[in-house]
């Protein structure tokens, strides 16, 4: 058994055993969150432990909570359009890279790197 412990970047602490390319935990806090329009080229899995937001995936909006398990799969935008109400935090993990696949958050125009403000509604 291996424990990654908090804080310690996938890329160093991730057990040689494991195809994931990245895990961790994320907040968006109410004050001053940012969030940018991205894709992967491998799918990656949001698990929400706290708060609630209305995030885009596929191509669609949904509304998240507690509990619910956000599916993007390779290739498809993917954003934090607004917090319902206060902080989310959650957990996520990306799966293997596709052939040729880069890691990390990829854009489809530069200026989606800088991120927007998240909007508390």
């Amino acid at each position: 058994m291996t424990v990654v412990r908090r804080g310690t970047p996938w890329s160093t602490g991730r057990p040689y055993w494991s195809d994931l390319t990245a895990a961790g935990a994320f907040t968006v806090p109410a004050a001053g969150g940012r969030f940018d329009r991205h894709y992967h080229d491998c799918d990656e899995y949001w698990l929400i432990i706290e708060g609630r937001a209305r995030v885009l995936t596929g191509g669609k909006e949904h509304d998240v909570g507690p509990g619910d398990l956000v599916c993007t799969r390779a290739g498809d935008e993917h954003d934090i359009l607004a917090l319902l109400g206060g902080p989310l935090t959650g957990f996520f993990f990306e799966g293997p890279l596709i052939p040729d696949g880069r890691p990390g958050h990829l854009h489809r125009a530069p200026g989606l790197a800088r991120g927007h403000e998240v909007p508390v509604i």
